[in-house]
């Protein structure tokens, strides 16, 4: 089969181009056959007397960039590191030395307020020993206002630190918004009486009489009643008729946070906070009547974790402090919307108040009946 050759000649520089050979297979192929594939270019022979003069190509040398000179910067990273150790220890000194210090306030104060706790124990005990008891047992009573000012009363040297142990007891509740206004501290020497021949009596039997300060919210009328009298427990105390059963069983209700009583004050900007000796503990909700103190196997009921206590015996309660304070409306609400246990009761009832009076920390009234869906369910 014949071939063609394609050959370009460029005159200016005397070169031979031989494109690409092709087989012959007709015009119509030679004129569609593609023109240039790979060149090879060959320099055409000169000859010896030859004008054209032929200059060697220099093959360019790409240019290096001498490399700057690089600076050592180890020592002087080296020197910022300790200087960044040497600040961070100090911080962490100075973090060790202020923790330390407000353990070493907290224990000073812990025990300043126990001391104060016990000294007015003793004044509380001395007073409630009165040869001079009024009808109504009110040996001593005092109100305070939120700066230790004392407001009715004697002033006493000791008002101020009443008022430092009460907001040390409120302070879950100042966190969330209540605001202690007055304080008013008093003394029943019928119901301290009481109190320190249970506390004895338990304790003749080898039965923990740790005193806890616990809430308990009532409607306003009910209070003076409850300072005089102290609470009274329906089916229990002589005279007091159970009307309905109480979801957690019969007995006195109290709460460690104030912000649960706050829900059983009706309206009301004032609750107890109490001096309560809890004793055993049980998680059994019982309606009976409980046997006598310290025959009963149990003399309070708590649901796990505490938080909330149904007292069984009402001499373990004594009404210490009448706290009263200001809340925000959120909270205004929530109190709105807690619901309300027949309880614990304080005579005299006046009539003009209207059911439901008994509650988780009220002691005053006969309500309605616990609805079947809170029955036997705690109030917490």
């Amino acid at each position: 089969m014949a071939s063609v050759i394609w050959v370009d000649s460029d005159a200016e520089d005397d070169v031979i181009e031989i494109i690409e050979t092709k087989p012959l297979a007709g015009p119509s192929t030679i004129a569609n056959t593609p023109r240039q594939r790979d060149k090879l270019k060959r320099p055409r022979p000169q000859s010896p007397d030859s004008d054209i003069e032929f200059i060697e190509a220099i093959p360019k040398v790409a240019k290096i960039s001498k490399p700057k000179p690089v600076t050592d910067h180890a020592d002087d990273d080296h020197a910022i590191a300790l200087a960044l150790q040497k600040k961070w220890e100090e911080e962490d000194e100075l973090a060790r030395k202020q923790a330390a210090d407000t353990e070493e306030k907290s224990l000073r104060l812990i025990a300043r307020l126990q001391e104060m706790d016990q000294k007015m124990a003793e004044k509380r005990q001395k007073l409630a020993q009165s040869a001079n008891v009024p009808d109504d047992g009110i040996v001593f009573q005092v109100v305070i206002d939120a700066q230790g000012n004392t407001i009715e009363g004697d002033d006493d040297p000791d008002n101020a630190a009443h008022l430092a142990l009460v907001k040390q007891d409120f302070e879950q509740a100042l966190a969330a918004g209540l605001k202690v206004k007055t304080v008013q501290w008093f003394v029943n020497a019928k119901l301290e009486t009481r109190f320190e021949e249970a506390k004895a009596h338990l304790n003749s039997l080898g039965i923990d009489t740790t005193e806890r300060n616990l809430f308990h919210g009532t409607a306003a009328p009910n209070i003076q009643p409850i300072v005089q009298n102290g609470f009274l427990i329906p089916g229990v105390s002589p005279g007091i008729q159970m009307a309905h059963g109480a979801a957690c069983g019969v007995g006195i209700y109290l709460a460690t946070n104030p912000q649960t009583s706050l829900g059983y004050t009706q309206g009301a900007s004032r609750m107890f906070m109490c001096r309560v000796i809890t004793g055993r503990s049980t998680a059994t909700v019982s309606q009976a009547v409980p046997a006598p103190l310290g025959q009963n196997g149990y003399e309070s009921w708590t649901q796990p974790g505490g938080g909330v206590y149904v007292v069984k015996y009402v001499e373990l309660v004594v009404p210490r402090y009448v706290v009263e304070f200001e809340s925000n409306m959120a909270l205004q609400n929530y109190g709105i919307v807690m619901p309300r246990f027949p309880v614990a009761f304080a005579p005299p009832f006046p009539a003009p108040l209207p059911p439901p009076l008994g509650g988780f920390g009220l002691g005053f009234g006969a309500g309605p009946a616990v609805p079947p869906h809170l029955a036997g369910a705690c109030p917490c």
